[in-house]
């Protein structure tokens, strides 16, 4: 009796809900020796979303028989890994817009290389196809006001997550931020629009994704430091042209840049355009630069650099119903490292696509993607979503 009354419980409860998902075999070959499988396996994904007058549910979750996930086990029950990709409730109000939970949160308008993108951290390890594969949901608190063309968004997130970058120094401890209230993370963002040009401006207190690595009497410590950004962006389209623009100052703790172990200020800016070339083909081009502010010479980090220059470069190809083809690209000139990331996409069937692609880092081994070259992979991925 007891086994029926859970069940039409459950039936009520979901009698509304609209389930989605998708099922999905994936193979990521390294490209580097002894070329082993960097991930290997299938991922069920399960969708629920139902809406009730002005409350919106949404849970997604991932069923992962990753072989990743046995390494170093002789448990094989320890291959399945179930984890929420996003669980959220969303109140809407007449102008205003509550969301609670698990959720992405992305900001900027440039394209992959956003300054002011600094609420929600990246997997680095696994740069695939999807982005939801590679960017790393955080349990926050977002509120959105909207009045006429303008927007103004408040983020709230208590717990710090970083960056996951695969990358380990030998002996080194990491030290992430304490949980306590002075360590909760916010942020404003106004967004408008005036003659033809969509802007925002924000504001981030919260601490660096990325770690600083220092000795100290232990060792070598990893932390993450404490920063306020001051963000802006914009993109304005004219015919087949869309210019974009990004920048940030990030004001760190070592505001007069006398400590060597912690960062200094500095500024980051994006300036780019997308080119429609034809309806089935664009092509984005940005240039990046990085200004680090208060130089003192003898008091830098090892890894600090008074300036960089970089550029990035995305081309999409789609022929509707078939397949489409993407190639982005990010090239550092100090020291001459690059990321790229081709992308196939071949639909088979309705709701059937494969895809093929890989991730290739390269370039001096003291410089950025040059120290990442050991994850450079392939993947194949065929997913039937329903």
């Amino acid at each position: 009796m007891r086994k029926l009354a859970v069940v039409l419980v459950l039936t009520a409860l979901l009698s509304g809900v609209d389930f989605q998902g998708y099922l999905k075999f994936f193979a990521h070959p390294k490209l580097v020796s002894p070329y082993n499988f960097d991930r290997y396996g299938t991922r069920f994904q399960l969708t629920m979303k139902e809406k009730r007058q002005n409350i919106e549910f949404f849970a997604s979750f991932d069923f992962d028989l990753d072989q990743r996930n046995s390494e170093g086990s002789a448990d094989r029950s320890s291959v399945l890994k179930v984890y929420p990709v996003e669980a959220y409730v969303t109140f809407h109000f007449s102008a205003v817009d509550l969301k609670l939970g698990k959720q992405f949160v992305f900001w900027g308008r440039t394209d992959w290389i956003n300054p002011t993108d600094n609420v929600t951290p990246w997997d680095y390890t696994n740069i695939t196809a999807e982005i939801e594969d590679y960017r790393l949901a955080v349990n926050a608190v977002k509120a959105d006001w909207y009045f006429g063309l303008s927007s103004i968004e408040f983020v709230f997130v208590p717990y710090f997550t970083p960056n996951k970058t695969g990358m380990e120094i030998p002996g080194a401890e990491q030290v992430l931020p304490e949980q306590k209230p002075e360590n909760w993370q916010e942020g404003i963002r106004f967004s408008s629009s005036l003659a033809g040009v969509n802007f925002s401006t924000s504001y981030w207190r919260g601490f660096d994704l990325f770690p600083t690595v220092y000795p100290s009497f232990a060792g070598l410590r990893m932390e993450y430091g404490r920063q306020q950004v001051f963000g802006a962006d914009f993109d304005y389209a004219t015919g087949r042209f869309v210019f974009k623009g990004e920048g940030a100052y990030y004001l760190t703790e070592d505001a007069e840049g006398t400590n060597p172990f912690v960062k200094n200020p500095y500024i980051k800016y994006v300036l780019g355009m997308d080119w429609n070339v034809a309806d089935n083909l664009s092509v984005n081009l940005q240039f990046v630069q990085k200004r680090v502010l208060k130089w003192h010479e003898g008091l830098m980090g090892p890894t600090e650099d008074k300036m960089t220059n970089s550029a990035s470069v995305r081309l999409s190809y789609k022929k509707e119903g078939f397949y489409n083809f993407q190639l982005i690209g990010v090239y550092n000139f100090q020291d001459g490292d690059y990321f790229l990331l081709p992308v196939f996409t071949y639909e088979i069937s309705d709701g059937v696509n494969l895809y093929l692609g890989a991730t290739i880092f390269n370039g001096p081994e003291n410089s950025i993607f040059g120290r990442s070259k050991d994850f450079s992979k392939a993947f194949i991925e065929i997913k039937y979503s329903f």
